[in-house]
C-alpha cells in the first residue's frame, strides 16, 4: 500500500472538545488517529515501502502492529486546522499506548520532522510523487534537515501501557506558523531494542491521540 492518505473514518474528523475546569476560557481538543492525514511505516529492509509497520518474518511486512527498531520508524501528522485562530497553546501532549517492549532499557524517541513528505514515502525517499525526493539521510536520520537537531522527547519504557509525551513546543511552533507542520517521527536508536504499539490501521485508532489545551491570548 503506497498511499499515505488513509481515512480511517471516512469524511469524519474525530475530535472531542471539552472545557478545562478552573480555567473559564481554556479549551481542550482531543484528536485520535482517524484525524491524521499522513502516516507511514518505514524500514531499511523495505526501502520503497510506505507501510512497513511489522516484520513477521524477514522480508514480510504487515500493518497489524507498529514496530520501532533501529531500522524501523513510524511517521504521523495531525493537522491543526480544527484549532480556532488567535489562541495560545497552553499544553499539548501526544498520547500513545505501548503494547510491548524488548531489549535492555527500552526507549523510543520522538522527533519533529523538518522535511515535507508524502506519496511514496519510504526509507530512501520522503516522497516519490510527483517527483522523487530523497531524505538527506535514509530513514529520515538527517539531523537539522530531515528531523530536528534534538528529539522532542526520549521516552523510557518502564511499564506497558499509555504514555504521554509533552509536545507543547512543537505544536506551538506549528500553530503560530513559526515552523511548518510535517508531523513527528518515532524511532528507536538503540540496537537490540524493539518497542511495539497497537496499529492505527487495525484496532489501535484510539491508542494514538493528540491532546491540545489552548486559551485566548490576553489583551495587552
Amino acid at each position: 500500500m503506497s498511499s499515505y492518505r488513509i481515512r480511517l473514518v471516512e469524511g469524519m474528523l474525530v475530535a472531542i472538545i471539552v472545557c478545562i475546569c478552573g480555567t473559564a476560557e481554556a479549551r481542550t481538543i482531543i484528536m485520535d488517529a482517524s484525524a491524521c492525514d499522513r502516516m507511514a511505516g518505514i524500514a531499511a529492509a523495505a526501502p520503497r515501502l510506505s507501510w512497513a509497520l511489522r516484520e513477521g518474518k524477514p522480508g514480510h511486512f504487515a500493518t497489524s502492529t507498529v514496530w520501532l527498531r533501529e531500522d524501523m520508524s513510524f511517521l504521523l501528522r495531525f493537522p491543526l486546522e480544527s484549532l480556532p485562530p488567535g489562541q495560545r497553546i497552553a499544553y499539548a501532549e501526544l498520547i500513545v499506548n505501548v503494547a510491548a517492549a524488548h531489549g535492555t532499557d527500552p526507549r523510543f524517541y520522538v522527533w519533529r520532522i523538518l522535511s515535507e513528505w508524502g506519496p511514496g514515502v519510504g526509507y530512501t525517499y520522503r516522497q516519490t510523487v510527483p517527483d522523487k525526493a530523497p531524505w538527506v539521510k535514509p530513514g529520515a536520520r538527517g539531523l537539522s534537515s530531515d528531523r530536528g537537531t534534538r528529539p522532542t522527547d526520549i521516552m523510557r519504557v518502564e511499564t506497558i501501557g499509555e504514555m504521554s509525551i509533552n509536545v507543547t513546543e512543537d505544536v506551538d511552533l506549528w500553530y503560530s506558523g513559526t515552523a511548518e507542520n510535517h508531523g513527528w517521527l518515532l524511532t528507536v536508536e538503540d540496537p537490540d531494542v524493539r518497542v511495539e504499539f497497537p496499529s492505527p490501521l487495525w484496532l489501535g485508532v484510539s491508542d494514538w491521540k493528540l491532546k491540545i489545551t489552548y486559551e485566548p491570548i490576553p489583551d495587552p
